[in-house]
């Protein structure tokens, strides 16, 4: 793994002279830090260095203040490391399905044996019941902008009802409607729960014809998900890939 993360992070990531992944083991914790300290230093005063400005100039390194070159070197060596980690896991998932699915044509030609159900789904152990591996594969779906005229009829239904509607409904009429605050996309399954519902309103089944033809396909997505337990009768632990969520 050092040997791979030394690869990933070349010294147009790091600061020349700092220490790589693994050195942690040959110089110890406090030397490594002191180091990197010494590396970041030399870089930010580098003489004839050139920084590119908002404009896109190029402005010597003395231009600008020794703490904000210090911290833009930081920022753009951690980027390009995440830009190359994204890669380097885009591909290990680009050979994991691939090699999935080859598995699933050997063990067809050799024994006529389908993995998982229709819709491509299965779950694999290994022989000791350590490990297991996940494959799962969901529809995606899109609310179109079809979905406003929807929302006008949904209201118009709720506005009829008065206080025939109760809060409940109204709660969930509202929520159903609702973008998220970061994407602002409306959430599908929501619409799906409020489509569901049966209300006695005679223009309700225009509405819900309409709601469905908000929700578009946008075909199916696979995961894989990587579990492991030190034995068979403690509960599986997902091996979790989310860098976010990584102690560190």
């Amino acid at each position: 793994m050092h040997r791979l993360m030394s690869g990933l992070l070349t010294d147009q990531c790091v600061p020349k002279g700092a220490p790589l992944f693994g050195h942690y083991e040959i110089f110890g914790h406090d030397m490594m830090i002191e180091m990197n300290k010494q590396s970041r230093l030399a870089k930010a005063s580098e003489t004839g260095r050139m920084i590119r400005t908002l404009s896109g100039r190029e402005k010597p390194v003395e231009s600008f203040r020794p703490r904000d070159v210090l911290i833009h070197d930081w920022v753009c060596e951690r980027v390009e490391s995440a830009r190359r980690l994204q890669a380097m896991m885009a591909e290990a998932k680009h050979h994991d399905f691939t090699d999935f699915d080859a598995l699933c044509d050997l063990l067809m030609e050799q024994y006529g044996a389908r993995l998982g159900g229709t819709r491509g789904g299965a779950e694999l152990e290994s022989l000791d019941r350590l490990f297991k591996v996940q494959i799962t594969t969901t529809d995606q779906k899109t609310v179109t902008p079809a979905i406003m005229a929807a929302e006008e009829l949904v209201r118009e239904v709720m506005d009829d009802l008065m206080d025939g509607a109760s809060a409940d409904l109204r709660q969930i009429v509202d929520r159903a409607f609702v973008r998220n605050h970061k994407t602002g996309q409306i959430s599908t399954a929501r619409i799906v729960s409020l489509v569901a519902l049966e209300i006695e309103h005679p223009r309700w089944p225009v509405a819900q014809r309409a709601l469905r033809d908000a929700i578009e396909s946008g075909g199916q997505r696979r995961y894989m998900r990587f579990y492991a337990h030190n034995d068979a009768r403690e509960p599986w632990t997902l091996i979790d890939l989310n860098y976010s969520s990584l102690e560190a």
